[in-house]
């Protein structure tokens, strides 16, 4: 029975400190005294079974265990935030409890390293989506609904607001918009590379040119030309329209790692 109660607090401790962990990365909040509160709530664990309580009362009773260990973890300045984290702590320990006895299901009875094993893929896999997560909160936060109008020509896109776009027209002074080349076959109909290697071509586009973006260490020239309408919506404000705005060829692929086809300059935002 001894062996039975160490492996079961073992087990329960290890299962708590994977669910306060990833609930403090959940909320981005450093989890304060999660020693105790993993202890607490691994030998209460084992306590409550011992009572046998009805079923209400052990649902309100493992309620108020993770309520506990809410307020020793967690800065709880109002009831407010302790439903937040409430939920946080219940919602995750349906995952990784859940995770365990899927895992169970399959293979009978887990030995204490193969629960540790399950804990941390689930962690591990977590944190992985919460980063996903941030970086699409923080991607969508500067995108927006971007139509291009060249000639004959109207394309829709999505466009983000890149404050270190800084290129300026040398000759205009006007701020350049960058597009991807996916952007620009659609706008002139046509392969970039015709414009790229025959460059007398890129002088048919309106106001075709190429722009120097050499550095110290490297030389290269971007081919810029001219759309006659560039029309800018964002969620809840009033669209913008900029007429006779110039758009950049951008031969880097940043479409895949922001979602957007349109670079737009840190002038427009």
């Amino acid at each position: 029975m001894e062996i039975i109660i160490e492996y079961a607090l073992v087990v329960n401790f290890i299962l708590n400190y994977f669910i306060i962990t990833a609930c403090a990365k959940l909320f981005k909040v450093k989890a304060k005294w999660w020693f105790v509160s993993c202890f607490f709530g691994s030998v209460m664990a084992l306590v409550m079974p011992l009572f046998n309580f009805p079923l209400v009362a052990n649902i309100f009773a493992t309620l108020f265990v993770g309520i506990i260990m809410v307020c020793i973890s967690f800065p709880i300045k109002c009831f407010k935030d302790l439903l937040f984290y409430g939920f946080g702590l219940v919602f995750l320990t349906f995952v990784f409890g859940g995770a365990c006895y899927m895992v169970s299901s399959w293979f009978g009875q887990l030995s204490t390293l193969i629960i540790c094993l399950v804990a941390m893929a689930v962690y591990i896999a977590m944190l992985f989506l919460f980063k996903k997560l941030a970086k699409k909160r923080v991607i969508d936060s500067f995108t927006c609904s971007v139509q291009i109008k060249c000639k004959d020509k109207i394309v829709e896109e999505v466009g983000y607001f890149d404050s270190g776009n800084v290129l300026y027209d040398p000759v205009t002074s006007e701020p350049i918009v960058l597009i991807s080349k996916q952007v620009f076959e659609k706008i002139v109909g046509e392969d970039y590379l015709y414009y790229m290697l025959k460059k007398e071509k890129a002088k048919k586009l309106p106001y075709g040119h190429f722009v120097n973006v050499g550095s110290a260490v490297s030389n290269g020239q971007m081919l810029v030309f001219m759309a006659d309408k560039l029309t800018i919506s964002e969620k809840g404000q009033h669209s913008k329209i900029y007429k006779n705005t110039l758009l950049g060829l951008s031969l880097s692929d940043f479409s895949k790692s922001l979602n957007s086809g349109v670079l737009l300059h840190s002038a427009l935002v």
